[in-house]
């Protein structure tokens, strides 16, 4: 998601991972029976992957939504400047506003249970939370590794306080299709997060410490807002997708402009907590009276709704 604080890619894109770097941990979702068990793994290694996270037949419909828009998305960064095309992607697609694009997505991606349990624990000791993003990211053939990264590069000021700083957000990157080494599955760096870094030094090491995240469609990956990790690079002749569902504390901006972009009807229509995430409501991050208010009131009272 962010461009200031990363390694630009230099020569070569591709090389062989060394084998027998520590790998991200794995649970089943019907293995989860506490989500500290989750929020745990996380807060020692960065990262976690839940295998079986949504159901073959939920990732089959929401394929099927958002098929006819992602076909007609063209690959590439929408912007001129060059350290930002390199972080998109040149064969890299990435489709937003899917709360629009799909009913399945927001009906049962977004308003699934186990995904608001391990955000309210993650997010326990600093408040409310909303989604920052949600994004369809195809991989494309011939894209190569993104620049090595963290996702709390986005809000500097976080970035300045290096390993210190609260963890502020987490992202579910949900394969949509089988994601291996060879079509670009996510590289991420376990304790990475843990690394001494801020502006000066981002100290995102290298490609070669990096595991491999392989995924079957409907697994995920859980990331914290301090590992390193990056796309990975397609050697195939076929996009791979994964959609990234980022939340981040409320005393955050999001990243995705819901409030402009959606329907008011179809918010309407979404359950409390989504419309909360989506920032129709007014949300309270640690010591604030409250923020996205009318008349320092609920905003809920405003909309009506």
């Amino acid at each position: 998601m962010q461009t200031e604080t990363t390694t630009k890619p230099v020569g070569e894109q591709w090389f062989p991972i060394p084998p027998g770097n520590p790998a991200v941990r794995r649970l089943h979702r019907g293995a989860i029976n506490d989500p500290k068990e989750v929020v745990k793994i996380m807060s020692e290694d960065g990262a976690v992957i839940i295998e079986g996270f949504l159901q073959p037949d939920q990732v089959a419909r929401y394929n099927a939504d958002i098929a006819p828009y992602l076909s007609n998305l063209k690959a590439g960064s929408k912007y001129d400047n060059e350290e930002i095309q390199i972080f998109h992607g040149n064969n890299t697609k990435r489709l937003s506003n899917l709360v629009s694009l799909s009913k399945t997505f927001r009906e049962e991606i977004l308003d699934n249970n186990l995904v608001y349990e391990i955000c309210d624990e993650f997010f326990r000791e600093i408040g409310d939370y909303w989604l920052s993003t949600a994004q369809s990211m195809a991989i494309g053939p011939g894209n190569p590794r993104q620049p090595l990264h963290r996702d709390q590069g986005n809000w500097f000021p976080t970035y300045i306080m290096g390993p210190d700083a609260p963890e502020v957000s987490i992202s579910f990157l949900v394969a949509q299709t089988d994601t291996t080494e060879k079509n670009g599955a996510t590289l991420a760096i376990p304790k990475s997060h843990l690394w001494p870094f801020g502006l000066d030094n981002p100290n995102t090491g290298g490609y070669d410490a990096a595991s491999v995240c392989e995924l079957k469609a409907g697994d995920a990956l859980l990331i914290g807002g301090k590992i390193v990790h990056s796309g990975g690079a397609n050697r195939t002749d076929k996009f791979r997708s994964v959609t990234t569902i980022m939340f981040c504390s409320c005393a955050l901006s999001q990243e995705e402009a819901f409030k402009l972009i959606l329907d008011r009807e179809l918010v309407t229509t979404l359950s409390e907590r989504v419309k909360k995430v989506l920032g129709y409501r007014t949300v309270f991050p640690l010591g604030a009276p409250g923020i996205n208010t009318v008349n320092n009131g609920d905003i809920k009272d405003f909309l009506g709704w």
